[in-house]
């Protein structure tokens, strides 16, 4: 993964942990990613596993606003229901 690929990345896991969609993650050895879910599960992915991942997170985070079923906390947001 390039490093461009990699800040996209740890951008919208920041962002998913700002949404409070995910409580945690954080970079693992051998360029892999641990994210820990709310259940408490730590779930351990290589760099392309969280990738593919993080993506359909996102999408669905994404839908959910959309469909107005829940309210983005992001500052400067401006939307209203």
């Amino acid at each position: 993964m390039s490093a461009a690929g990699r800040e996209y990345l740890t951008a919208m896991l920041d962002v998913l942990v700002y949404e409070n969609v995910l409580v945690a993650w954080r970079r693992a050895p051998l360029r892999g990613y641990m994210i820990v879910s709310h259940e408490g599960e730590e779930i351990r992915l290589t760099a392309r596993q969280a990738e593919t991942w993080t993506r359909g997170a996102f999408a669905v985070y994404l839908a959910m606003v959309d469909q107005r079923r829940i309210n983005p906390r992001i500052p400067g947001d401006t939307a209203t229901n």
